[in-house]
């Protein structure tokens, strides 16, 4: 229980500005999974509000894609299987300056067992309309690229 209240001050207060010093530019990645149903894979951050695609940072000297697979797993159990297409680059400046997220479409995926963790609270499969009452700006504008109600932004 500390832990979990430790890691989310320690995430803002201490991890974010050391990567803010040691790195120019951060990269993270999303994985959106759609299940049979269309109803999208999201979980919820101890450290954001709201429902958000799974993924995270890039590390030094890894692909993207690659990131967005070993997030997957990591934060939810999921194995992403198939070609991923990427949905496009955002830049994330207002919530974290110099970051950039990028967000790929799974073709296929395996479930696998999932418990929550430090980071990750829950995890679900909801209908875009119930992701839609909870979320942030950036996710919401994902939400509607995705359901063909807008064009692609450059903003997160």
């Amino acid at each position: 229980m500390l832990k979990a209240l430790i890691f989310p001050v320690a995430n803002k207060f201490v991890l974010q500005p050391v990567g803010r010093l040691t790195r120019g530019m951060t990269l993270g990645t999303r994985g959106v999974v759609r299940d049979a149903a269309g109803r999208m894979l999201v979980v919820r951050q101890r450290y954001t509000k709201g429902w958000i695609f799974p993924g995270g940072g890039v590390d030094r000297g890894e692909a993207p894609i690659a990131a967005v697979k070993r997030e997957m797993v990591e934060e939810t159990g999921v194995r992403l299987e198939g070609d991923l297409t990427m949905h496009g680059l955002f830049s994330n400046h207002d919530n974290f300056p110099g970051d950039y997220v990028a967000v790929y479409i799974a073709s296929s995926f395996q479930d696998g067992p999932w418990m929550p963790s430090l980071e990750i609270t829950e995890r679900a499969f909801l209908d875009p309309s119930e992701i839609s009452e909870d979320c942030s700006a950036g996710m919401q504008r994902r939400l509607d690229e995705l359901a063909g109600k807008c064009g692609v932004s450059d903003i997160w």
